[in-house]
């Protein structure tokens, strides 16, 4: 499985505005309405849900990556988004650092096995921490795809 498979241009923001996890959650969900992933009369059900997901145990990693996600019938196919913020969000991180890199996965129900494996080909991101460092650095979506390619 690749990253790639389920990120495209339309579902990358390199400058995320959020300061706070939910207002960033909530600007990462409407990557998924912008490119037809979920409906825009369940967005906020679908940022809802990513949040009552945090609270059973927060997505934040190690090295500045974190991984919001859920599995709900409001997503139309497993797809990912991805943002950079510049400043951090502070995701509850296990190593306490904020994070730069927000990788949002959006899961139809019955895809349990796809949806832990995209989640564990992200988090071996943080073994990666060359890249990790390439990555808050990006300055366009070109960058991204180039970097993240042979994942």
């Amino acid at each position: 499985m690749k990253i790639l498979e389920y990120l495209v241009s339309e579902r990358v923001n390199l400058d995320l505005k959020g300061t706070t996890k939910a207002e960033t959650i909530k600007e990462m969900a409407q990557l998924f309405v912008k490119s037809g992933i979920i409906d825009s009369e369940d967005l906020e059900e679908f940022v809802r849900e990513i949040n009552e997901r945090e609270k059973l145990t927060p997505t934040g990693m190690q090295d500045g990556i974190a991984i919001p996600h859920a599995r709900t019938p409001l997503v139309k196919s497993l797809s990912l988004a991805m943002g950079i913020s510049s400043k951090g969000v502070d995701f509850e991180s296990m190593d306490g650092e904020l994070s730069k890199l927000i990788f949002m996965i959006a899961a139809p129900e019955g895809t349990k096995k796809e949806h832990l494996d995209l989640l564990a080909e992200i988090s071996k991101l943080s073994f990666e921490e060359e890249l990790v460092e390439q990555l808050e650095k990006v300055k366009t979506v070109e960058e991204i795809f180039e970097k993240l390619k042979n994942l």
